[in-house]
Protein backbone atom coordinates (compact mmCIF):
# COMPACT_ATOMS: atom_id res chain seq x y z
CA UNK A 1 0.00 0.00 0.00
CA UNK A 2 2.72 2.47 0.75
CA UNK A 3 4.64 1.43 -2.31
CA UNK A 4 1.61 2.24 -4.65
CA UNK A 5 1.31 5.90 -2.74
CA UNK A 6 4.94 6.62 -2.97
CA UNK A 7 4.41 5.91 -6.97
CA UNK A 8 1.85 7.70 -6.69
CA UNK A 9 3.17 10.79 -4.92
CA UNK A 10 5.77 10.91 -7.56
CA UNK A 11 4.04 10.66 -10.38
CA UNK A 12 2.26 14.01 -9.74
CA UNK A 13 6.28 15.79 -8.72
CA UNK A 14 6.88 14.35 -12.05
CA UNK A 15 4.11 16.04 -13.76
CA UNK A 16 4.42 19.14 -11.60
CA UNK A 17 8.59 19.09 -12.30
CA UNK A 18 7.50 19.03 -16.11
CA UNK A 19 4.68 22.12 -16.22
CA UNK A 20 6.70 24.03 -13.98
CA UNK A 21 9.60 23.63 -17.20
CA UNK A 22 7.12 24.63 -19.63
CA UNK A 23 6.05 27.65 -17.24
CA UNK A 24 9.58 28.65 -17.11
CA UNK A 25 10.39 28.45 -21.02
CA UNK A 26 7.02 30.64 -21.49
CA UNK A 27 8.18 33.28 -19.33
CA UNK A 28 11.13 33.53 -20.91
CA UNK A 29 8.95 33.34 -23.94
CA UNK A 30 6.50 35.95 -22.86
CA UNK A 31 3.77 33.12 -23.31
CA UNK A 32 2.04 34.42 -20.31
CA UNK A 33 -1.36 33.06 -21.27
CA UNK A 34 0.03 29.44 -21.25
CA UNK A 35 1.25 30.36 -17.86
CA UNK A 36 -2.29 31.13 -16.58
CA UNK A 37 -3.53 28.18 -18.04
CA UNK A 38 -1.32 26.13 -16.22
CA UNK A 39 -2.40 27.38 -12.73
CA UNK A 40 -5.58 25.38 -12.04
CA UNK A 41 -3.62 22.29 -13.66
CA UNK A 42 -0.79 22.87 -10.99
CA UNK A 43 -3.37 23.47 -8.50
CA UNK A 44 -5.08 20.11 -8.87
CA UNK A 45 -1.92 18.30 -8.43
CA UNK A 46 -0.64 20.55 -5.13
CA UNK A 47 -4.08 19.38 -3.40
CA UNK A 48 -3.42 15.86 -4.89
CA UNK A 49 0.12 15.91 -3.36
CA UNK A 50 -1.23 17.35 -0.10
CA UNK A 51 -4.03 14.40 0.02
CA UNK A 52 -1.09 11.81 -0.57
CA UNK A 53 1.42 13.12 1.29
CA UNK A 54 -1.00 12.94 4.64
CA UNK A 55 -1.57 9.02 3.48
CA UNK A 56 1.57 8.59 3.38
CA UNK A 57 2.32 10.31 6.66
CA UNK A 58 -0.87 8.19 8.45
CA UNK A 59 0.79 4.62 7.46
CA UNK A 60 4.06 5.57 8.34
CA UNK A 61 3.08 6.29 12.06
CA UNK A 62 0.72 3.35 12.38
CA UNK A 63 3.83 0.95 11.19
CA UNK A 64 5.01 2.54 14.22
CA UNK A 65 8.49 1.03 14.43
CA UNK A 66 12.02 2.57 14.71
CA UNK A 67 12.73 4.92 11.54
CA UNK A 68 15.75 2.43 10.56
CA UNK A 69 13.45 -0.34 10.17
CA UNK A 70 10.09 1.53 8.94
CA UNK A 71 10.71 0.75 4.71
CA UNK A 72 10.85 -1.76 2.95
CA UNK A 73 14.08 -1.96 0.83
CA UNK A 74 11.41 -1.02 -2.57
CA UNK A 75 9.64 1.21 0.07
CA UNK A 76 13.12 2.94 0.54
CA UNK A 77 14.10 3.13 -2.97
CA UNK A 78 11.08 4.57 -4.06
CA UNK A 79 10.81 7.00 -1.00
CA UNK A 80 14.31 8.17 -2.43
CA UNK A 81 12.95 8.72 -5.93
CA UNK A 82 10.50 10.83 -3.54
CA UNK A 83 13.19 13.15 -2.32
CA UNK A 84 15.18 13.65 -5.39
CA UNK A 85 11.77 14.51 -6.91
CA UNK A 86 11.10 17.14 -4.40
CA UNK A 87 14.42 18.45 -4.10
CA UNK A 88 14.03 18.83 -8.32
CA UNK A 89 10.57 20.59 -8.05
CA UNK A 90 11.95 22.87 -5.05
CA UNK A 91 14.54 24.12 -6.67
CA UNK A 92 12.56 24.72 -10.52
CA UNK A 93 9.56 26.03 -8.50
CA UNK A 94 12.12 28.85 -6.84
CA UNK A 95 13.12 30.25 -10.54
CA UNK A 96 9.65 30.05 -11.47
CA UNK A 97 8.99 32.00 -8.65
CA UNK A 98 12.35 34.41 -9.29
CA UNK A 99 11.22 34.80 -12.81
CA UNK A 100 7.35 35.63 -12.01
CA UNK A 101 8.37 38.10 -9.34
CA UNK A 102 10.42 40.14 -11.89
CA UNK A 103 7.57 40.21 -14.60
CA UNK A 104 5.23 41.24 -12.30
CA UNK A 105 7.94 43.72 -10.77
CA UNK A 106 8.70 45.11 -14.12
CA UNK A 107 5.07 45.29 -15.36
CA UNK A 108 4.18 47.18 -12.24
CA UNK A 109 6.82 49.83 -12.39
CA UNK A 110 6.13 50.01 -15.85
CA UNK A 111 2.45 50.59 -15.33
CA UNK A 112 3.19 53.37 -12.40
CA UNK A 113 5.40 55.23 -14.80
CA UNK A 114 2.56 55.33 -17.43
CA UNK A 115 0.19 56.06 -15.31
CA UNK A 116 2.49 58.52 -13.58
CA UNK A 117 0.75 58.22 -10.27
CA UNK A 118 1.97 61.65 -9.14
CA UNK A 119 -0.28 64.80 -10.45
CA UNK A 120 0.94 66.80 -13.14
CA UNK A 121 2.24 70.03 -12.12
CA UNK A 122 4.33 73.09 -13.51
CA UNK A 123 7.03 72.29 -10.84
CA UNK A 124 10.53 72.34 -11.71
CA UNK A 125 10.53 68.51 -10.83
CA UNK A 126 7.72 67.48 -12.85
CA UNK A 127 9.91 69.65 -16.05
CA UNK A 128 12.90 67.42 -15.05
CA UNK A 129 11.09 64.03 -15.27
CA UNK A 130 12.38 61.69 -18.22
CA UNK A 131 9.07 60.18 -18.84
CA UNK A 132 7.21 63.76 -19.39
CA UNK A 133 7.90 65.19 -22.24
CA UNK A 134 7.05 69.22 -22.63
CA UNK A 135 6.49 71.00 -25.95
CA UNK A 136 6.87 74.53 -26.27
Amino acid sequence: MLIKKLTQINDILNRLIKITDEDIYNIKEANHNEVFKNIPIKEKYAQEFQKLKNEIDSVLVSRNKPVEEIFTNEEEKEFEKFKENLNEFYEKHKLFSKLSFSVTNFYNTLLEKINNKKKLTYDKDDIQNPFIKIKA
